[in-house]
């Protein structure tokens, strides 16, 4: 028994899938991504203004194919996930945990005290994550996101950069 699920386990993960930085080519898959994964995605432009803008954006891949992204800003010594996801395809397999380490390590790299990020209140999978990794909520965001019927509620998570934590 063990053994098959072995193979499952493996079969499941990605071909090898490799990090880098962003860019300007990485547009139309890391946006295709972004709407299978969001009811009201970030328009396309505003990727391209984060990456001309000076965030650190970077790109999980897997081939040619783009499997994952993440978004990590700066002000002072705070830090701000501004948005990651990964292809439906992809999923649940550990990236996104990837991408958050890396973010976080970035962070540190850019001596950041606090680290936050916004998150849907009904993405359950993303809050464990958020909490596995340190993060804790601070505030509800009430109507803080567009959905195609109105609004809904958002939370405010953040965590101290240097904090010993499963991210490692």
């Amino acid at each position: 028994m063990l053994e098959s699920m072995e193979q499952v386990f493996l079969t499941r993960q990605p071909e090898q899938v490799h990090l880098r930085r962003m860019q300007e080519s990485d547009l139309e898959q890391v946006y295709q991504i972004e709407v299978a994964g969001q009811p009201a995605p970030w328009p396309s432009w505003y990727f391209r203004r984060q990456l001309r803008d000076g965030a650190s954006c970077w790109v999980l891949e897997s081939g040619r194919t783009i499997a994952g992204f993440g978004i990590i800003s700066f002000s002072g010594d705070q830090a701000h996930i501004m948005n990651l996801g990964v292809a439906p395809a992809y999923r649940r397999r550990g990236l996104g945990r990837r991408l958050m380490s890396h973010l976080l390590g970035v962070a540190r790299e850019q001596h950041c005290r606090h680290v936050w990020l916004e998150v849907r209140r009904t993405n359950r999978p993303a809050i464990l994550l958020y909490r596995e990794l340190g993060f804790r909520m601070k505030e509800i965001l009430k109507g803080y996101y567009a959905t195609r019927d109105g609004t809904q509620s958002g939370l405010l998570m953040s965590r101290p950069v240097a904090m010993h934590s499963a991210e490692s």
